[in-house]
Formats: C-alpha cells, sequence, structure tokens
C-alpha cells in the first residue's frame, strides 16, 4: 500500500441499472455471435457484466484520455497512462435479461513499484455483481498507471497448434461498438490521433475485456458450457512483480 493514498483505500462507489434486452441484443451483434440474443429473461454471458456499473459523468469531468477526472474515486495519480493489467472472476449465478443489477465497487489495495519500464501504480478494485439480496459474480480488477510509452513486441506463430485454435479479427467500428455498449470513453480504442500521437500506440488498442470475452465464449463453444463459467483469469503484459 502506498501512504500517499491512503484515504482512498476502501473508497466504495454503487451503481443500479437493469439488463435490457435492447443492449443484450446490440452486445451479441458488435461479438458476431451465432443464434438469437437472449431475450427477457433468458441468460446473458458471464462477461456481459463487462456492461454494467460503469460510472457516467459530464464530459467536463472527464480527463484527456477520457476517464473521469482522477481525485474522486480514482486517486490523483500522475503517471499519464491508464491500463487494464487484468482481473480475476467469480461466478455464482446467472446474470439474465430483466435483472436489476447492484454493481458495487471497492478499492482494496493501492501498491506503487518500480518495473523495467519505471514507476507503476497499482490499483485493485473489487466489484460486486448483486439481483436483490444474491451475490451473482464478483470481478477482482487490476489497473495499472505508468508514464513509460507501450513497448511493442513482435508476434510470432505458435510452435505447436493448440487442440483448439480460432482466427478472431476486428475493426475500429467493432471497437467503438464495444466501447460505447461497456461506456469505457478511453481514447485509445476509437480515437487513432490520440492513441498514436499522445500515448504513443501504433494504431487503436483493442480493450483487454473484450480479448477476454472472445476467450470466454470460444472456452464456452469448445466445451458445451455456453452459460456456464465458474472462474476466470486474464492478464496482460503488466503485473505487480513489474512488467513480464
Amino acid at each position: 500500500m502506498n501512504s500517499e493514498y491512503n484515504e482512498w483505500l476502501g473508497k466504495t462507489e454503487v451503481f443500479h441499472e437493469q439488463i435490457s434486452e435492447v443492449n443484450a441484443k446490440r452486445l451479441h451483434h458488435t461479438l458476431t455471435q451465432n443464434g438469437n440474443p437472449p431475450s427477457s429473461g433468458e441468460a446473458v454471458f458471464p462477461l456481459f457484466l463487462l456492461t454494467l456499473g460503469e460510472p457516467s459523468v459530464p464530459p467536463n469531468q472527464l480527463g484527456e484520455d477520457g476517464h473521469p477526472k482522477r481525485g474522486s474515486f480514482m486517486p490523483p495519480i500522475p503517471l499519464k497512462r491508464r491500463m487494464f493489467a487484468g482481473a480475476e472472476y467469480e461466478f455464482h449465478r446467472a446474470l439474465r435479461v430483466g435483472d436489476e443489477v447492484k454493481t458495487t465497487w471497492n478499492i482494496t489495495d493501492i501498491t506503487r513499484k518500480n518495473g523495467s519500464s519505471g514507476e507503476l501504480v497499482f490499483i485493485n478494485i473489487l466489484r460486486e455483481f448483486h439481483v436483490r439480496e444474491t451475490l451473482c459474480a464478483t470481478e477482482n480488477r487490476n489497473i495499472v498507471f505508468t508514464d513509460s510509452d507501450p513497448k511493442i513486441r513482435e508476434l510470432n506463430d505458435p510452435e505447436e497448434s493448440g487442440e483448439w485454435m480460432e482466427e478472431m479479427s476486428t475493426n475500429p467500428l467493432q471497437l467503438f461498438r464495444y466501447s460505447a455498449l461497456t461506456f469505457n470513453c478511453h481514447r485509445i480504442h476509437y480515437d487513432r490521433p490520440y492513441a498514436t500521437e499522445v500515448e504513443a500506440y501504433p494504431g487503436l488498442v483493442v480493450h483487454g475485456p473484450l480479448l477476454a470475452t472472445w476467450l470466454s465464449l470460444f472456452a464456452a463453444r469448445k466445451s458445451g458450457l455456453l452459460s456456464v463459467c465458474l472462474r476466470l483469469f486474464c492478464r496482460s503484459g503488466y503485473s505487480q512483480n513489474g512488467r513480464s
């Protein structure tokens, strides 16, 4: 824990919203899923919860990167770049179209590290999703702040083919629609000049949660357990041991 940000530890926010048939249909088609989207009373896939419980503030309360300005719920960390570093999910009960969901955010840890890329600040956020009094899912989200420019790694073909393989591709329209449905205003996902000129990426950035969603849906299709997912882990190129 970093004493500089102690007053943010344990800070909470609560959001209430209903899973609508319209949003279920929009996300279904944004992800180009087969079959019909879920209708009223039917279960949504587990990581649909990424569309729920996001903060909504007026434009004048957003920072340059598109996220809500730091200093309110999130501490005023001066490092310029914010990224999704990973998350762990546990699912206890399926969420369904029409459910009224209460999402609670709680800052559980703030850690400052020095990695090979320089100073890093990690914030752990526990999100809990309740329908009435029933806990349906939890997300332990890890966010990292850094001043370093992104390190672009060359992608090589895997040495061995996996038992299951699927090729995925995306485009700016899909990234924009996913940003809109998850209310993720981070400009690196839809504003190419900002992504390349300010945050020094070579192009638009695919959301880490979108990659996790694709992988979970792929695993569900292959396993035949389309609506069952008990635990899920996803990690980016950063960890609390420094850059991986």
